[in-house]
């Protein structure tokens, strides 16, 4: 026959359970992140060699610029694709350790003493967006070789349409923009406009 637990030891028991969980997805969007950025780049890398090692005698140079226009086309868009995982990713996580530190901050209300042992609390983790963050510069990698994508789009657009050259600056121009687009408007204002931690909780960030 067993036993019901008493009240408060059945909350520390849930407790418990609920920090664990939070915890376990703060390491999954982590872990999440890291796998979406490694795709990418292993996408890219496959598809720039399967490129380089087209045989193109015999083929008609239009059409074969017109593809190579949708292929890079396609890997700028997955590149998007890329940046919008990980800024949800990143939301992801911090909205994990803000749950993490809402069950801390009950905890030390209830005995102060344990103050003592949590460095982090919401006034004190990362804001949502930081210049010189690992999550950064990911999306940094992600975005320029986009924009390398959309430029190389660009180059191999004007010879599909009868350039006699490759259209150099435009393509500079173009991967340049992309790349800047897609980090500014897909990754960094997202993640500047993501709510702040508002509270008791809440201090400088």
């Amino acid at each position: 026959m067993t036993t019901e637990k008493p009240p408060d030891e059945l909350a520390r028991a849930i407790i418990s359970a609920e920090y664990g969980y939070v915890a376990q997805t703060a390491f999954q969007a982590n872990e999440d992140r890291a796998r979406a950025w490694q795709y990418f780049f292993v996408t890219f890398a496959t598809l720039i060699a399967a490129l380089l090692s087209t045989q193109v005698e015999g083929i008609d140079r239009r059409q074969l610029y017109l593809t190579f226009v949708v292929i890079f086309a396609l890997l700028a868009a997955l590149g998007l694709i890329t940046i919008l995982q990980l800024v949800r990713l990143r939301q992801a996580w911090l909205e994990s350790v803000r749950a993490m530190n809402q069950i801390k901050a009950q905890l030390i209300a209830g005995d102060p003493a344990l103050a003592a042992y949590f460095r982090w609390t919401n006034a004190t983790i990362p804001s949502p967006f930081k210049l010189r963050s690992f999550g950064f510069l990911q999306a940094l990698s992600v975005a320029l070789l986009s924009g390398l994508a959309v430029g190389a789009a660009v180059a191999f657009g004007g010879l599909a349409w009868g350039a006699g050259l490759v259209p150099w600056g435009l393509s500079l121009v173009a991967a340049g923009l992309a790349a800047s687009g897609i980090l500014g408007l897909g990754y960094v204002r997202p993640l500047q406009q993501t709510k702040p931690v508002v509270g008791p909780e809440a201090g400088p960030r």
